[in-house]
């Protein structure tokens, strides 16, 4: 009775699986983001391309045929920013694990201890902390300082009247790499809804970066950390300090044996 239906070998069972992991693992990636909206409008016109085929409209049916003609190059332009933090992340996998530098503990404390002294001053601040992959691409827009990092120069970076107090400062391993960088802004999602300029920008680098945000809000007082689409509020120096050093001891810790 079923020797009509086809054979089904292991490597069947692997191509459906693998498949159905990258089309769920997509979904979860743009999960609150605009593309899940544009998704959604292309899905919109394949439906009316074959509605339009079966219903003889020539003239709709060809113009939506050329546009969908041309999908893989729409998809690019459209899901260009997804493309490229799911690129990003690809690369952040074990398999292609690389030891960063990390701060030495002395100078996180010091980074914390100097993240809450700010907020006490009311003075904003982003502190940018590199990790696996580089933040040149921000860097050379900012101002080079290849400096050992404290909480003085902090404060004379983010100081009101600093000129380069509403950018961002870089810091690799110890030193703070670059201050005055200008972070682009990410559209408005559900993630970012309510955040302000400095946080929106924080959450977008720390989104498309395995970069660590540190944020001082210069309203509330609140410290608060991105990384990886995800923000935690620290309720004190010694809880940031804990949350760095939780955030560089998984990046330091070595691909797990196969």
């Amino acid at each position: 009775m079923l020797d009509g239906l086809p054979s089904i070998h292991a490597v069947d069972v692997l191509d459906i699986l693998l498949v159905a992991f990258i089309i769920y693992w997509v979904l979860l990636f743009i999960r609150g983001t605009r593309a899940v909206q544009m998704l959604f409008g292309l899905l919109f016109l394949m439906l009316m391309y074959v509605v339009s085929k079966r219903a003889g409209m020539v003239t709709f049916q060809w113009l939506v045929g050329n546009f969908l003609g041309n999908l893989l190059v729409v998809l690019v332009v459209v899901f260009q920013t997804e493309i490229r933090r799911g690129l990003a992340r690809i690369g952040q996998l074990r398999l292609f694990w690389v030891k960063g530098s990390a701060p030495d503990p002395d100078v996180i404390a010091e980074l914390s201890r100097s993240a809450f002294l700010l907020a006490e001053a009311r003075i904003g601040a982003i502190l940018l902390l590199e990790r696996e992959m580089g933040l040149e691409e921000f860097v050379e827009h900012g101002k080079k300082l290849d400096a050992l990092f404290s909480h003085e120069l902090a404060a004379s970076i983010f100081g009101t009247n600093s000129p380069v107090h509403d950018g961002a400062a870089v810091l690799r391993a110890n030193r703070i790499a670059a201050a005055g960088v200008i972070l682009p802004i990410p559209a408005e999602s559900v993630e970012t809804r309510g955040m302000g300029t400095r946080h929106r920008a924080a959450f977008g680098v720390a989104s498309e970066t395995d970069a660590v945000a540190v944020v001082v809000s210069e309203e509330t007082g609140n410290v608060t950390v991105f990384s990886n689409r995800s923000a935690n509020r620290a309720e004190s120096a010694e809880r940031l300090r804990e949350m760095l050093e939780l955030l560089f001891r998984e990046k330091e810790a070595p691909p797990e044996p196969g």
